[in-house]
């Protein structure tokens, strides 16, 4: 379903210490529009601890929801200046998660673009830092070969 896309991530996390860790991924995945929303999936790999996971986001408008399901279940909702909770379930147990954005940046259109988000994250009711979130799509186009075999 959908066109095949290359899903660039980067994930930014600053604890309250200021130490900050950046983990980036690139994915093969799939983008489409259905309606007024955008969806983009894409498999998770052991960069990010979150190995035999997909990861669905759908884009209403300014409105995104991450839905994570496979190793790790999650499904978060980001919305300007409003609090999300919700259960973040993996083999260790289940934890307590709420998202609060202060930034959300689309661009978007039916050949791709980019996701912004950033935000306050907690943890079972502690913050632990402030993070953000760079997501690209670009269509995944097969590389052209020239010439034959010398």
């Amino acid at each position: 379903m959908g066109k095949n896309v290359l899903v660039k991530v980067k994930s930014s996390r600053t604890d309250l210490d200021n130490e900050t860790e950046i983990i980036e991924l690139t994915s093969p995945g799939s983008f489409y529009k259905r309606g007024d929303s955008y969806y983009i999936i894409y498999k998770e790999t052991a960069v990010t601890g979150m190995e035999n996971a997909t990861t669905s986001i759908k884009v209403q408008g300014r409105v995104i929801t991450l839905v994570r399901s496979g190793s790790v279940n999650n499904r978060q909702v980001f919305e300007l200046g409003k609090l999300h909770r919700s259960c973040y379930q993996t083999s260790f147990g289940n934890l307590d998660m709420a998202v609060k954005p202060w930034n959300i940046e689309v661009d978007l259109t039916d050949l791709g673009g980019s996701i912004k988000l950033e935000y306050e994250l907690e943890l079972n009711h502690a913050k632990v830092g402030r993070n953000s979130l760079d997501i690209h799509i670009k269509e995944d186009k097969p590389v052209a070969r020239i010439g034959g075999d010398h």
